[in-house]
């Protein structure tokens, strides 16, 4: 998962003054997180670089760098806030960082199979969400199973659920993690009342019709396609 290998950079105010402060935390080091209130919720704030440390407080302070499970695993039963204050922001509650630790957050929430004709409109989103076609191009290209992917605006009328975008990906092997971390990050980048759905392609004619009614997001070069990078 993406968060997992993400290095986080967290205020520390323990007195301890160790070599290791701004370093990595041994077993036996202090730690001591300065907790910031919303809503009647602490939440511990942390952040994704030192720019976003030094952006969110004024004076110089102390911190550690802890990588992304490391880090999960300590804080499991706390409300963590990445980078508070900023466009980049992202929450996490005890239970997501419970289904992250379990695995669980790497399943899609829901799965649909059409059992019988379905009438299925796509087409071009009225506003193009840049900043999630950003995010994802970014991960599909550090992930050498995913070889293309599509964004259409898709409106099942039998699904109940309103025009909402989906996302269609060619990936050799490894499915269930990509599209589990794919969801991950599209709930960090859109907000909470946006759908995003997911579609792994194959030979069938939605498939078919999607790949040649539009361009991919993504496309894997042909020289990784070549190496089998």
């Amino acid at each position: 998962m993406i968060c997992w290998k993400q290095t986080f950079f967290i205020i520390n105010y323990a007195e301890s003054n160790s070599e290791e402060q701004n370093n990595t935390m041994s077993e036996s080091f202090e730690l001591k997180v300065p907790k910031i209130e919303r809503n009647g919720q602490a939440w511990l704030p942390v952040f994704s670089s030192l720019q976003r440390l030094q952006e969110f407080i004024s004076s110089e302070t102390a911190y550690v760098v802890l990588k992304g499970r490391d880090f999960f695993e300590l804080a499991r039963d706390v409300h963590i806030v990445l980078n508070p204050d900023s466009d980049y922001g992202k929450e996490f509650i005890p239970q997501e960082i419970e289904r992250m630790l379990d695995g669980s957050i790497f399943q899609p929430d829901q799965r649909y199979i059409a059992q019988e004709e379905t009438a299925f409109l796509i087409g071009r989103p009225a506003v193009y969400p840049t900043s999630l076609v950003k995010a994802l191009c970014e991960y599909f290209a550090k992930n050498k199973f995913v070889n293309r992917a599509y964004l259409v605006q898709f409106y099942n009328p039998k699904s109940g659920k309103p025009p909402h975008l989906l996302i269609a990906i060619d990936a050799s092997r490894d499915w269930e993690r990509i599209v589990g971390d794919a969801g991950v990050i599209s709930s960090e980048v859109m907000g909470k009342d946006d759908i995003v759905d997911f579609m792994r392609l194959d030979d069938s004619d939605f498939s078919q019709h999607i790949i040649n009614s539009t361009r991919p997001i993504y496309q894997k070069s042909f020289l990784k396609k070549l190496f089998g990078y």
